[in-house]
């Protein structure tokens, strides 16, 4: 689809990282975007920032654990605007660096109601006016995690969570085809790219507190030692692919050749 003034796109994780990336590029096709975020402070001060460079932009607090919040924020939003052309499922978090065995229980479901919940109830909020209009994209970011495994471990929970994005993403672009072929779907496999998902324990609930053992230092994995891509590049990203109604988005040609090393391992053995 071709993105250009009058429309409008959601995207959590708005306020910083890879969301904003994506909000300043939709931003500068012209669309109205809504920001959702559970950080406050960053989310205002990211609403403001783009109203004074003449952006129409709202924000939202919202955390996309909460299915009954996100189906409010879908009526508001299309009470406000009468239509939702874009949806970015971008919010994401990660738990301390640890052996699976030793993720508590609290981990997998922090992580996972964000990372993969998260997604689905995005899609559930919003996808319906999407297939009533017959036209739409949605955008769900996943993570390289989720198409090959980090060697150096200790990313259980997170990757987990990616790889179910990747498999709830096919699954949405098979449902569509049956009723609405012509929204797209984008699932985004990022690379590093600077951001502060590795302080997402500042946005962890009380009542999931990590309690378990401390992590030992950080390792080199197959993800440190690619060169990190600048959100705004992703944002950049993101715009073609929805344009080009692209299924799968790397932000670095560099992760290819370790998701095919992981498929071809996967057919060796089958």
């Amino acid at each position: 689809m071709r993105l250009e003034p009058g429309q409008v796109a959601v995207v959590t994780g708005g306020a910083s990282g890879i969301g904003r990336g994506i909000v300043d590029a939709l931003a500068a096709r012209g669309l109205t975007v809504v920001l959702v975020d559970v950080e406050e402070r960053q989310l205002g001060a990211a609403v403001a920032e783009l109203r004074e460079r003449g952006v129409t932009a709202e924000g939202a607090r919202v955390d996309v654990r909460d299915a009954a919040a996100m189906l409010a924020l879908a009526d508001r939003v299309l009470a406000e605007h009468g239509r939702v052309d874009v949806l970015c499922n971008n919010a994401g978090v990660i738990a301390a660096r640890r052996p699976v065995w030793e993720h508590t229980a609290d981990d997998w479901r922090w992580t996972v109601d964000v990372n993969l919940i998260g997604v689905a109830n995005g899609i559930a909020a919003f996808v319906p006016s999407m297939v009533a209009a017959g036209a739409g994209h949605v955008v769900n970011t996943s993570s390289m995690a989720g198409l090959c495994p980090l060697d150096g471990g200790g990313n259980a929970a997170y990757s987990a969570s990616k790889h179910g994005v990747i498999g709830l993403s096919e699954t949405l672009r098979a449902d569509l085809d049956e009723v609405a072929p012509a929204v797209g779907v984008t699932v985004l496999c990022p690379g590093p790219v600077p951001s502060q998902i590795h302080d997402s324990a500042r946005n962890r609930p009380a009542e999931l507190a990590d309690v378990g053992p401390i992590a030992p230092p950080a390792k080199t994995t197959s993800m440190t030692v690619l060169e990190p891509v600048p959100a705004e590049v992703v944002g950049g990203q993101v715009v073609a692919a929805v344009e080009s109604n692209r299924m799968y988005l790397l932000t670095d040609e560099a992760i290819a050749p370790l998701a095919r090393a992981r498929i071809d391992r996967v057919l060796a053995d089958l």
